[in-house]
């Protein structure tokens, strides 16, 4: 796949997450493992956030809205096969300096990764 459709693809998934046609773990389940595009990463940690979040936007509808404009915009960028803006790569790389995948997409090893990523 190359990087233009892989971003495609990306900005598919998390548009089909927030309308709520995909879960979070489906989408993780489907998401393009092998790919070094860094706007591509951000999408996963995206989704990881959307999900570990889900009681801020229960609580908070201003929250719950600029987080769907955020991934609304994130998504138009890639559907047109564009990068996503260096800042905004730089905020995901700067904080997560581990692995962004896990080669074996299990039950168990998406679970782990979302339980290291939520804030309690």
């Amino acid at each position: 796949m190359d990087i233009i459709h892989t971003r495609r693809f990306a900005a598919k998934i998390l548009v089909e997450v927030l309308l709520g046609k995909l879960t979070v773990l489906e989408a993780l389940k489907t998401f393009p493992k092998e790919c070094a595009d860094e706007s591509v990463k951000v999408c996963f940690h995206i989704l990881v956030h959307f999900e570990s979040d889900e009681d801020i936007r229960k609580k908070d509808p201003l929250y719950k809205e600029a987080q769907d404009n955020f991934i609304v915009e994130t998504a138009q960028t890639l559907a047109k096969g564009e990068a996503l803006p260096v800042n905004i790569i730089q905020e995901y790389t700067d904080y997560y300096n581990d692995d962004l995948f896990y080669r074996k997409m299990t039950k168990e090893n998406i679970l782990k990764r979302l339980l290291k990523q939520i804030n309690l």
